[in-house]
């Protein structure tokens, strides 16, 4: 008896000793395969030793900290206790998601749009929105109306927020402030109808279109649109043709298909991949992924325009991966959340405030401005205020303006206490110098008066009264509609070690002075690539950090530095290539 009772015990210590091992041989040797957690992940160094940190007890809190977030089965237990909270308790473990009725998924700000409660993130009160709300209209049609002059369209285009197309699966609120919010979707809709500004609210047609749709136009679990991005591509198109009475490219729809993903790991459930659960979520089964054929067809008589969009994730993340920009446009400029530009058709990435915003004012035929409906309460995004000062004030007059006015505050006691505060009294006319830039860029009426008022400004910047100006617009259109032309700038661009904007402006001052040209010196892919893998080679060796990383992995591997470094260029080429 005692002797199975050791074997019994004997067992079940070996399996304790398992269980608890194989914690440390998931996290070294990973012979299982994890699927990885999805969402805002911050990668935890292991802490270096020493005894300063240890004396403190900070090297602890960080050793406890990478271990938490380093050990075998980690993957797995998360997505298992938030499974456990989902089944049982409705629970959901990110913040920023709510879960909502039969187990639709909406963003924190869909939900607070909807009860009147975004509004306060962004204004004491409806009386400050409004007042900011009108502004923006204001800005926008001075800005159109100078456009008009040179030919160039304006126009505003509010895409769909899931929580106003579906507002009967949002939870159940806590708050409803709506009887004393000023909505900006109604409110911007409204007003544009009112004051001539072209305006194309896309809501109150989806609002139309979803009890006769054969899919849900947002998916549950997803906060984007998808394939219905598409049908509001063509209302668009239609709708720009009115505009300037041309004939855009046509949309031909054919069946009904079960659709497969074509952004990220699944473009239909992105919300749902943040909760990290095991299993996936149940809902109607109506939405089932499903999406029409659909082709884009030109003639003769077809007119592909020039456009700059300024506008959000639901250009830059799903319309354009249905859309290819290059079948519909000449040339397509977006500038993502006014910030982020990606130029042209062959997408380059550059930051707005870099580029000589002007010159891309006056080379578009189209101008949009797109923003859900749900993401107004940031207006413009600055937008309008820099386009005005763009198009109305010129550099000198902007660095007048601001040297008198950092001389009217440099002595003032409030605003040095303001923004100087834990700064040396040395920086103190640096910081006063970007402070009176915020301040003439937040609001530019307040410190222009050639631009205050409410009609149309009749200053302009001195550079749109000049030839010159007009004839390098008429060779810049000509460079970025010709989508080969194009991609020998940017083949050079690599080349040379030049900006976007730099290339561009150096190809146009080539053109003037008849000089050789970029175009034409086309180098084949295989070349190009290596040219690629020689730039980011040079890069990995000047950043000390990566170059430390990259000799201790050369190390672990039992290869060269030189040889680990190429790898690790080739690598990064080829990912950024299939991206």
């Amino acid at each position: 008896m005692k002797r199975r009772d050791n074997i019994f015990y004997g067992i079940l210590f070996g399996l304790l000793m398992l269980f608890l091992f194989s914690f440390m041989v998931q996290e070294h040797l990973k012979p299982f395969k994890a699927k990885p957690l999805t969402g805002n992940l911050m990668k935890i160094d292991k802490p270096q030793f020493s005894w300063e940190w240890y004396k403190n007890g900070d090297y602890q809190k960080k050793l406890e900290n990478y271990v938490s977030n380093k050990f075998g089965f980690r993957e797995f237990i998360i997505r298992m206790y938030h499974q456990y909270g989902w089944d049982f308790y409705g629970k959901v473990f990110v913040s920023y998601i709510y879960k909502g009725k039969e187990n639709w998924l909406f963003y924190d700000y869909l939900v607070h749009d909807q009860y009147g409660l975004e509004m306060f993130k962004w204004f004491p009160d409806a009386e400050a929105a409004t007042k900011h709300y009108e502004q923006e209209v204001r800005l926008l049609n001075k800005v159109k109306g100078v456009l008009d002059e040179y030919g160039i369209t304006l126009m505003t285009f509010i895409t769909p927020s899931k929580n106003v197309i579906y507002p009967e699966y949002l939870p159940t609120p806590k708050y409803n402030t709506t009887s004393v919010d000023a909505n900006p979707r109604e409110y911007f809709s409204k007003r544009f109808q009112e004051t001539g500004l072209p305006c194309f609210e896309m809501n109150e047609y989806f609002k139309l279109m979803k009890d006769t749709c054969s899919f849900y136009l947002f998916p549950p679990t997803s906060h984007h649109w998808n394939f219905s991005c598409v049908y509001a591509t063509d209302s668009l198109m239609r709708f720009m043709e009115q505009l300037r009475d041309i004939q855009m490219p046509r949309i031909q729809y054919g069946n009904v298909y079960k659709a497969e993903c074509r952004i990220g790991e699944d473009k239909n459930h992105d919300m749902e991949a943040e909760l990290n659960l095991l299993r996936p979520i149940k809902y109607d089964p109506k939405f089932a992924y499903k999406e029409l054929d659909y082709q884009i067809v030109t003639d003769s008589a077809t007119t592909k325009p020039s456009a700059l969009f300024i506008g959000n994730s639901f250009l830059l993340l799903r319309t354009i991966a249905y859309i290819p920009p290059e079948e519909v446009f000449s040339d397509f400029q977006l500038w993502y959340y006014n910030k982020v530009a990606y130029q042209g058709l062959n997408p380059q990435i550059d930051s707005v405030s870099h580029l000589n915003r002007l010159d891309y004012l006056v080379d578009a035929d189209y101008i949009v401005f797109s923003s859900s409906a749900s993401q107004l309460y940031r207006a413009t995004e600055g937008f309008a205020e820099d386009a005005i000062l763009q198009l109305c004030i010129g550099e000198e007059r902007f660095r007048e303006r601001k040297e008198q006015l950092i001389d009217s505050l440099f002595h003032n006691q409030n605003i040095h206490d303001q923004i100087a505060c834990g700064y040396p009294d040395s920086l103190y006319l640096i910081k006063l110098a970007d402070y009176t830039d915020n301040l003439l860029r937040k609001n530019p009426e307040a410190y222009f008066p050639e631009i205050a008022g409410e009609g149309i400004p009749s200053v302009r910047n001195p550079l749109l009264l000049t030839d010159e100006f007009w004839r390098k617009s008429d060779i810049r259109k000509k460079i970025k509609r010709d989508p080969q032309w194009m991609l020998d700038i940017s083949n050079q661009m690599v080349i040379e070690g030049l900006s976007w904007q730099q290339s561009i402006d150096l190809e146009t001052e080539r053109v003037i002075q008849w000089l050789p040209l970029s175009r034409g010196k086309y180098i084949d892919a295989n070349e190009y690539r290596e040219i690629l893998i020689k730039k980011m080679e040079q890069r990995i060796k000047e950043n000390k950090q990566w170059l430390e990383m990259i000799e201790k992995q050369a190390a672990e591997r039992g290869i060269s530095l030189e040889e680990n470094i190429y790898q690790n260029a080739v690598y990064m080429v080829d990912q950024k290539s299939e991206k």
